[in-house]
Order: structure tokens, then C-alpha cells, then sequence
């Protein structure tokens, strides 16, 4: 077991350098799918070479070693389609789109509640059944599309890796509501028209934080029912523009001696002197 052992720690410690933020990038969640998958072949090929030196340490793998890893890779392609998949038109829409999915989460886990209690209590009175190889027990559903590798999979491994991959999927979508619950506006993505038509801010990146942060300061969004980095975040997709640590801009604008409203000044400005123009 030092083998398997060892090829496990190296995955927590590959996986746990990314933090749940970094999930919004489809290339992680690409890379994380990736690694999870050789580490199930890496450790496949490890039982086929070595075995097991007892049915105890049999038991443990397929109850929780196997299950971490295939949880996981469950987990991080879910959350992939996820964003591949999402509504794109509002976040009260992803909100519903995110209940659909949970609703099919309980259906699911309501079907397989005699087991999941199993698994909640710590029982181990019938591991021997559901972890150990060749029972000869795996049912055939039509939920099941690919051949089960008899030497790498017991009946109950892979509800194990469900029930992992249905834990930090609660975790991940309680906080994905919160976070559209705060937003409450329409998403600009990468295929929008806006984006398409490639509106560009031709001020300066400081002008725009000045901006940025005058209409949060008021409220002028969403009654100010959104957090800064989401303002700043939208405005960025919106004007074909990165705006970098915009809280040190922030900082930088705060400390000018004179005019710390220069550019929103200057807007009061030019429409005073177009209306006094149009007036003529």
C-alpha cells in the first residue's frame, strides 16, 4: 500500500493548489479532469502489478482511496459542464438552472438512500460485500455506458465516488448561489454582442476606476447590490480592458493632494458645456 498511498498524498497535494475561485476557469478544471484521470490509471496499474497483501487493505481502497480520486474527477467534470452549459442570459436564470440540478441530486440520492445512510453511519458490516472484488453483483443500467474493469471496481466504489462528488458539488453550488444571489445581473460573456463589437475605453485604466468606484459609492448598480469585483469585472468584458489591482489604483487616486475626482470632474465639465452648447 506505500505505493498507493504515496500516489494519493501527491494528488491531494496537486489538487488542493487550486482554490475554489480557480474553478471558473474552464483550462483548470481541463487540467484537473486530466490529472485526476492518470492518477486513476496510475493507480489501476499499481493493484494490477502488487495486489493486495489483505482483504482489509482491499476494503479500505475500493471504500476510500479509489472513491476520493473518481469523486473528485466526478466533481471537477460536473462543474465543467456546468459552466460549459449555464444560462448565459441572467443570474436569476442560473439560479434556477443551479435548483434543477439539485433537485436531480436528491432524486438521485433518494433512489440510493438505503446506501448513502450506509455510508453516513460509518457502517462496515457488509464492506466486504460492497468492496471487495468479485461478487459478482454489479448491476447493469442503463446509467452505466462503459465496460467495469472486473480487477478495478467492486458493486459499491463508484457510490462512493458519487457521495464525494455530491459533497463538494452542495458545497460548490451553496456558494455559487450566494454569489448570483448578490450579483442579481445580466452576464456579458465572451460570445456576446457587446463583447463581439469590441467596445474600447479610451480614457485612461485610472479614469475608469475613478468611475468604477464612484458608482458603487452611490448605489447606481443594482441599488448597490453588487460587490466591487464583479462591477469592475463586468466593466473590463464590457470595454475590452484589464484593469489590474484596481483597489491599488483606488489607493493612488485617494492620495492625490488636489483634484481626487479629476476625471469625474472633468465629465461634470464637458456635460455642462454641451448642454450650455445646446442651448445656443
Amino acid at each position: 500500500m506505500n505505493k498507493i498511498n504515496h500516489l494519493v498524498d501527491e494528488y491531494k497535494n496537486q489538487i488542493n493548489r487550486y482554490q475554489p475561485e480557480s474553478l471558473k476557469e474552464i483550462s483548470n478544471l481541463k487540467f484537473l479532469i486530466n490529472l485526476s484521470s492518470e492518477y486513476l490509471h496510475q493507480l489501476r496499474l499499481s493493484i494490477r502489478q502488487r495486489g493486495f497483501l489483505s482483504k482489509e487493505d482491499e476494503i479500505h481502497f475500493f471504500k476510500n482511496i479509489k472513491p476520493l480520486v473518481n469523486g473528485h474527477l466526478k466533481y471537477f467534470s460536473h462543474v465543467h459542464y456546468y459552466l460549459m452549459n449555464r444560462p448565459k442570459i441572467s443570474a436569476s436564470r442560473q439560479r434556477k438552472y443551479i435548483h434543477i440540478i439539485l433537485d436531480k441530486f436528491e432524486a438521485q440520492k433518494t433512489r440510493e438512500i438505503d446506501f448513502v445512510k450506509y455510508y453516513r453511519h460509518n457502517a462496515t458490516r457488509l464492506d466486504h460485500i460492497y468492496f471487495v472484488r468479485g461478487m459478482h453483483t454489479i448491476a447493469i443500467t442503463k446509467t452505466i455506458y462503459h465496460f467495469i474493469d472486473p480487477e478495478f471496481s467492486t458493486t459499491h466504489d463508484d457510490n462512493m465516488a458519487k457521495i464525494v462528488a455530491y459533497d463538494l458539488l452542495m458545497t460548490y453550488y451553496k456558494k455559487e448561489l450566494l454569489y448570483l444571489k448578490t450579483l442579481k445581473l445580466p452576464l456579458i460573456n465572451e460570445s456576446s454582442s457587446l463583447k463581439t463589437q469590441s467596445l474600447k475605453w479610451t480614457a485612461s485604466k485610472t479614469d475608469l476606476v475613478e468611475l468604477i468606484y464612484a458608482m458603487y459609492a452611490i448605489g447606481a448598480i443594482e441599488n448597490g447590490n453588487i460587490d466591487l469585483k464583479s462591477l469592475a469585472k463586468i466593466c473590463e468584458t464590457l470595454f475590452d480592458i484589464e484593469l489590474g489591482n484596481f483597489y491599488k489604483t483606488y489607493g493612488e487616486i485617494r492620495a492625490r493632494e488636489k483634484d481626487r475626482t479629476k476625471f469625474l470632474d472633468n465629465l461634470r465639465l464637458s456635460l455642462l458645456r454641451k448642454m450650455d452648447k445646446d442651448d445656443d
